[in-house]
């Protein structure tokens, strides 16, 4: 550790850093972390896996990433909250319906932990992604994102289709209302209260009055830890190819780089290699236990470092607190979880899907607000879309190998002016 920057310095100065903006900013930007909880539910729930596996999961991505948050922004008292990618958890969908197990899974996220660290370490993170175009990866990330977004589309016809059934004039209902709360407080724009948060609101309540719920799903509730899941190397070239490759792009190219930006862009010089090194380390150790990674959080250190958190130099204070909220998802997993067995599965998809919509159109503009790489883009969004698996590999790999092949074939000027 060296001299100028150091953690024992931070949390001395901490306290004097902690006033009404970095508190209030910095437990916002936790309970918008506490809602995306819900989208590792719902995937899990997806990929069919257990109570247990799905607790682990939680456990170990929000434990990691806040750790990883926690140590980077006491150390350079600088606002680098952390968390996972949650364009990564699908991607880990996609390995499932791919065929891979859990156990394959773990193996993919390890080895994307390890090259993580290891460009870190070497510096040569800029360079690597000039070989794999950012809206390109980003095509990717948006088409594997989507399904999520039309699902509260589907659901509703499901539920609207069928009004004899007083449980889908409910469900309709509640969905409807939910939706309208997301709709206002996202015009509305009240800082405590973000759009998710209150759909989410909505819903339990709704849940609550037509006694929608399932109290057994309580039974023998009890604290519980994350599970060691070990690693299975059947199928490696597969699995390097479904997972490690596109979640390593997204860690890096997306993820980590969008932190980048946004603290440049507020006038910090954000710790590029410490970041992508710590990264890499926290995907590793979190593999041990399912967790697909543990990386900066783009979204949150967004909020952190806004004007909000208050003066530029007590914004680290708003990451430290948020880092310390959002941690309670992590060591209070096993609770959360039963408790979102209690609500029906589809009205949680659409609270996950309502908060994946700000991601999505990020995530679009990205792809095509540049002018460059626009077909290979699209071409590279459609494929993932398709949520198609194809010689035992999942789509997240075919979008990026068809979109570079269309970036080298039809779009040559673009790929010479990204290098140049």
């Amino acid at each position: 550790m060296d001299n100028q920057h150091r953690i024992i310095d931070g949390i001395k100065d901490f306290p004097k850093h902690v006033h009404i903006k970095s508190v209030t900013q910095g437990v916002v930007t936790g309970v918008a972390g506490w809602c995306f909880a819900l989208l590792l539910y719902a995937y899990g729930n997806d990929c069919g896996w257990s109570r247990e596996t799905v607790i682990s999961w939680i456990f170990a991505c929000w434990g990691l990433g806040c750790l990883n948050g926690l140590i980077l922004s006491l150390k350079y008292k600088t606002p680098i909250p952390g968390a996972w990618s949650i364009s990564g958890a699908a991607i880990a969908v996609s390995g499932v319906t791919a065929g891979l197990t859990l156990p394959q899974l773990c193996t993919g996220y390890l080895l994307s932990g390890i090259i993580v660290l290891l460009l870190g370490v070497s510096g040569v993170v800029s360079r690597v992604m000039k070989f794999i175009p950012m809206p390109i990866v980003m095509g990717m990330t948006a088409g594997c994102l989507f399904k999520f977004g039309t699902n509260i589309v589907q659901y509703l016809f499901n539920w609207s289709s069928d009004l004899s059934q007083a449980t889908n004039v409910q469900m309709l209902l509640i969905g409807i209302l939910a939706i309208a709360a997301w709709i206002v407080f996202t015009r509305l724009k009240i800082p405590a209260v973000p759009p998710v948060l209150a759909a989410l609101v909505i819903v339990v309540v709704g849940v609550l009055a037509c006694g929608l719920y399932d109290t057994s799903a309580l039974a023998g509730l009890k604290w519980s830890g994350p599970r060691f899941v070990g690693y299975s190397f059947e199928s490696f070239g597969k699995v390097i190819i479904s997972i490690t490759i596109p979640l390593t792009l997204l860690v890096i190219g997306a993820e980590n780089t969008q932190a980048v930006g946004v603290l440049q862009g507020q006038g910090y010089e954000p710790p590029v290699k410490a970041m992508t090194v710590i990264s890499g380390i926290g995907g590793m150790i979190a593999s041990l236990f399912g967790g697909h990674n543990a990386n900066i959080a783009g979204p949150m250190t967004a909020m952190t470092a806004s004007p909000e958190s208050g003066p530029k130099e007590d914004r680290y204070a708003a990451a430290v607190i948020c880092m310390i909220f959002t941690s309670f998802v992590a060591i209070f997993a096993s609770i959360v979880v039963p408790f979102l067995d209690t609500i029906p599965i589809n009205l949680i998809y659409i609270i996950g899907g309502l908060s994946l919509i700000g991601v999505i159109l990020s995530s679009l503009q990205s792809a095509f607000q540049a002018g460059r790489f626009q077909l290979s883009a699209v071409i590279a969004f459609i494929v993932a879309l398709s949520q198609l698996s194809f010689l035992g590999i999942g789509s997240a790999f075919w979008a990026l190998l068809i979109g570079v092949i269309i970036a080298v074939v039809v779009e040559p000027q673009d790929l010479k002016a990204s290098r140049s």
